[in-house]
């Protein structure tokens, strides 16, 4: 497989929300155990159903794309994504969250993941106040945990039996950066 070029990192706007759910609709039917939310709950709701998660520093939330160069006459696609939510009550607001990082599948092993939590990194530290930012991943998704430590992420404990999918359990790595 030939490297794909650096894709285009840019916050979502309302526009992007229609892709952003077939992303996300991509993400939880093929990695059901990456993700809390289910994906036949999840495919039900409208895309305007995300709107919450946009926004842009300083904000309290954001959602970061990447988008993969047009082909064609084709409109960029939308190859990833994440999300930041900052803590509103006080005693927490210096602290955000990592939340929903999805690359499309065929999207991976190429840099898409790395770019995003660079560009999250750079847009998370405009965030007045903000000091830390936490996440978790499934612990046995050793890829991502992989790429979350590359990125300064450290983990800080393990909630066991965090997902359960049929018979299965699954665990969350909970991890945290200082900014």
């Amino acid at each position: 497989m030939s490297p794909m070029p650096a894709p285009t990192l840019r916050l979502l706007q309302t526009a992007d929300l229609p892709a952003y759910k077939v992303l996300r609709d991509t993400g939880l039917l093929h990695d059901p155990q990456a993700f809390t939310s289910d994906y036949e709950t999840a495919h039900a709701q409208p895309a305007s159903a995300y709107g919450t998660r946009l926004g842009q520093p300083p904000q309290d939330h954001f959602t970061l794309g990447a988008f993969a160069a047009p082909v064609g006459d084709a409109p960029p696609e939308l190859i990833g994504a994440v999300v930041c939510e900052r803590e509103a009550r006080r005693k927490v607001r210096h602290q955000a969250s990592l939340l929903g990082m999805v690359v499309a599948p065929h999207a991976r092993g190429q840099g898409v993941g790395r770019a995003l939590l660079a560009a999250f990194d750079t847009l998370a530290r405009q965030l007045p106040g903000l000091e830390q930012v936490v996440l978790s991943v499934t612990a046995c998704n050793l890829a991502a945990v992989r790429l979350y430590e590359q990125a300064g992420f450290q983990r800080y404990g393990l909630l066991a039996k965090a997902l359960k999918i049929g018979d299965t359990y699954y665990d969350k790595a909970l991890m945290a950066r200082t900014l």
